[in-house]
Parts: structure tokens; C-alpha cells; sequence
């Protein structure tokens, strides 16, 4: 077995993700930071792919001390009761029209919790719900369903291939680097 069509894929993943980081905004970069480092309580959100990044998201920004919860589509029935304003939700889709999403981050606003939108849409219903937007390309369409459930039972997907995951995977690596650096900011302010 020589892999080829795995090696190639790999590589050509890396070199889009590399590419597509590059592009990061540092100014939304850090209203992100300032707006997680007041919060009292990080909610993430995310549904599909999205839920796998939000869900290393919630993972990571526990492990360095912060108050987190997570949604995702196996947990819609268990959604957290967002308090208001010390909340923060980091609603995650590629889309930045995934209706469950979207339904989270509109009760977010009316209770006055923030809502960041991580998103290759920024002028999506989500992006205009969100008080900061961190735009990570890789979506390329516009889906025909809005509610996730329904894409899937349509069968209405990325296509497997390098830039199909290219918005999670690049998702997942700028998160990282956020935890890090928030990390970072709270040892040099002593906390």
C-alpha cells in the first residue's frame, strides 16, 4: 500500500490551512480575546463539524480555567439556561446560517449576552446576530437548508476533499491559538 491519495490529501489540506490562517484578521482577533477575558461563562455552539469544534473549543478553554458549556445537536434537549450579560457565546458555522445556531445566539442577544460568530460568512444571519465576528474562510456555498438536521437528511454536505474541511480544521488550530494566548495574557497579569 504506498497511500498516495492520503499523503496527497494531507498535503494539500496543510498547505490550504497555512494559506487560509494567514488571512486571520488580528484586529477581530483581538476584540475575541478582550470580549472571552471579561466573560463569566463561555457557551459554545456548533452543529455537525462545527459541534467537533466547539466541543475542543468548550475542552481547551476549561483546562485553562475558564467557566464553559457546550451545545451541540446530541445535547439540543439539555441547552444551558443563558444567564445574560457575563455570558459569552461562541456560536461556530461555517455556514453562519445553521437555523439551530442562529435560534441559540438570537435568545443570547435578547438576554444580553455577547455573541462571537466564527464563520467563513460574515455577512450571514449570523455574522449580523454577532457582536464580533473571527471570519475563517473555507466554506465556499450557501447551503439550501438552514436547519442541520435537514441538510443531512437530504444528504446536502462539503464534498470529501481538502477544502471541504478546510473551515474546521482551520477553526480548530485558530482556537487553539486563542486559548494559548489567553493563556498567556492571564499569567502576565498574574492570574
Amino acid at each position: 500500500m504506498d497511500m498516495k491519495v492520503l499523503n496527497k490529501f494531507i498535503e494539500e489540506l496543510l498547505k490550504q490551512t497555512l494559506e487560509n490562517i494567514k488571512k486571520i484578521d488580528e484586529e477581530q482577533v483581538e476584540n475575541v480575546l478582550k470580549t472571552l477575558q471579561s466573560a463569566k461563562r463561555v457557551i459554545t455552539v456548533g452543529m455537525g463539524r462545527s459541534a467537533v469544534v466547539a466541543r475542543d473549543f468548550a475542552i481547551r478553554l476549561l483546562q485553562a480555567g475558564f467557566n464553559v458549556l457546550t451545545i451541540r445537536e446530541d445535547l439540543i434537549g439539555l441547552t444551558p439556561v443563558i444567564k445574560g450579560r457575563d455570558d459569552v457565546v461562541v456560536a461556530i458555522s461555517g455556514s453562519g446560517e445553521t437555523e439551530e445556531v442562529i435560534t441559540i445566539c438570537k435568545v443570547a442577544k435578547e438576554k444580553g449576552a455577547k455573541v462571537i460568530a466564527v464563520t467563513s460568512f460574515p455577512d450571514s444571519r449570523l455574522g449580523k446576530l454577532a457582536d464580533h465576528i473571527l471570519y475563517i474562510g473555507g466554506r465556499t456555498k450557501r447551503w439550501k437548508y438552514r436547519d442541520f438536521l435537514e441538510r443531512e437528511v437530504e444528504g446536502e454536505r462539503e464534498p470529501i476533499s481538502p477544502s471541504g474541511s478546510l473551515f474546521e480544521v482551520s477553526s480548530i488550530i485558530v482556537l487553539e491559538g486563542l486559548v494559548a494566548e489567553l493563556v498567556y495574557l492571564k499569567q502576565g497579569s498574574g492570574g
